[in-house]
């Protein structure tokens, strides 16, 4: 995947250090020539300062004596030495430091000499008529290592530079796509039931097309998703009366019939009307929860207390079944913060959905579990349980297991969309007493646990 942020920072950044250490280079070696330009024209002032301090007339052959007392001023110093010699190359005058090793021959001009591994810098500058010279020499390392001075600290601001160059590219880059970062963050965070329009605030111009034609996405997904619960909740409120009605129709019918046969067509036809107002009300269930981004109200919610409600619901359904349905719970009550409506609605799919799926004689058991993390809520049953391709697919809409499965294969969509509005989670397990079986795990989190209330 291409970082626009990578692909910009290096281009800036190699264009930037390229151009910076050329620019180094360059000013480098332009201020070790104009260093040694400068030391050169001080040799040339020095030898005619020299000059017109030297006594005019004729010099009697001396030379100054290398005092051992004489203190140079500067550590330099020694290093810059000066001498008068005749036309003969007979030394009149020399500084201490001048080295006497060099050549007296007279030659004008600028001299590199090499003497017992030492490079010189000689320049020598006739005086009137040619009746003498004054030669001024240099060290030529010294001339080097004072010019490599001069341009390191010509040259170190454009080396400083470079590093606070770069940074400074690199944090412009992220600060300037900054919005992209946010745009994407925002998408990302969003659940699917999230479709409101993308803020435009501080939007660059580059990216206002594309948050406009996103904004203009959301929204058609969102009249569509709209028109869809629409239909789905007007179908299934215009479908509750006509159905109830039949149903009313079709049980008279029943009492007035007098044979076998047509009895048990009839019972057939009420068997699928009731699978039919069951399916209308899960609809109806699954309108209403859709649209939900959020639980429009919380509070505590004891757990203990629903499970027996609900169990009282169902009591019936169970004998009619030969199923035994029973709870399994610790004596002090458990809590969670949650929509009470939307809880009953959960554990009633589950319930529901266990007993339809488990055998006559068989067993429906409420479990509650506690622990310092989380409070579990489990519907365990001795059905013929599921393999791990159904337990995928179980909570997709209109799934049954099974071709004779009597339910609507809404119920477990409702209790996935419930358990999220709620932030637990639901897990299909297999029994671990080596039974066949199901057990349905909703599992509430830390931050959804609750105590009992205080009144």
């Amino acid at each position: 995947m291409t970082s626009i942020r990578r692909a910009l920072s290096i281009s800036l950044l190699s264009i930037g250090l390229g151009t910076g250490l050329l620019t180094a280079s360059l000013a480098f070696f332009a201020a070790t020539d104009e260093a040694e330009e400068l030391f050169d024209a001080q040799m040339a002032q020095m030898a005619r300062l020299t000059g017109q301090l030297a006594p005019a007339g004729k010099i009697d052959h001396t030379q100054l004596s290398n005092d051992t007392t004489w203190a140079p001023a500067h550590p330099y110093e020694k290093q810059l030495s000066y001498r008068i010699i005749d036309a003969a190359g007979n030394v009149l005058i020399a500084s201490p430091s001048f080295p006497e090793h060099i050549d007296a021959t007279p030659v004008s001009g600028y001299r590199n000499l090499d003497m017992d591994g030492i490079r010189w810098r000689l320049f020598t500058l006739p005086g009137p008529a040619n009746q003498r010279y004054i030669q001024v020499a240099q060290d030529d390392h010294i001339r080097r290592e004072l010019a490599l001075k001069i341009a390191l600290t010509n040259t170190l601001p454009i080396l400083v530079f470079l590093p606070l160059f770069g940074f400074t590219i690199w944090w412009l880059i992220g600060r300037n796509l900054q919005p992209l970062v946010t745009i994407s963050r925002e998408v990302t965070t969003r659940s699917s039931d999230h479709l409101e329009p993308l803020a435009l605030q501080q939007i660059p111009d580059e990216i206002d097309g594309l948050v406009r034609a996103l904004n203009a996405l959301l929204a058609r997904l969102q009249q569509s998703f709209e028109r869809e619960r629409r239909f789905t909740a007007d179908a299934a409120h215009e479908l509750r009366t006509p159905l109830a009605a039949l149903q009313i129709h079709c049980e008279n019918l029943y009492q007035d019939l007098n044979t076998g046969d047509s009895r048990t067509s009839c019972a057939q036809m009420l068997t699928g009307i009731a699978w039919m107002n069951r399916m209308v009300e899960q609809l109806l269930q699954l309108s209403r929860l859709d649209p939900q981004a959020s639980l429009p109200e919380t509070a505590p919610v004891n757990l203990n207390e629903l499970c027996r409600e609900l169990i009282s619901d169902q009591i019936g359904f169970a004998i009619a079944r030969h199923i035994d349905l029973g709870l399994d719970a610790p004596e002090q009550s458990l809590y969670v913060r949650g929509n009470a409506f939307y809880l009953r609605l959960m554990l009633r799919n589950l319930i529901d959905n266990a007993l339809r799926y488990t055998p006559p004689s068989g067993e429906v058991t409420l479990l509650l579990e506690s622990s310092e993390e989380d409070v579990a809520l489990s519907v365990v049953d001795s059905g013929p349980g599921l393999d791990a391709e159904q337990k995928q697919r179980v909570f997709e809409r209109f799934y049954r297991q099974g071709e004779n499965g009597t339910g609507s294969g809404l119920g477990l969509s409702i209790v996935r969309l419930i358990a999220d509005l709620h932030q637990a989670s639901i897990t299909l397990l297999e029994r671990d007493d080596d039974q066949s079986g199901l057990v349905a795990r909703v599992t509430f989190g830390k931050d959804s646990t609750a105590h009992k209330p205080v009144i």
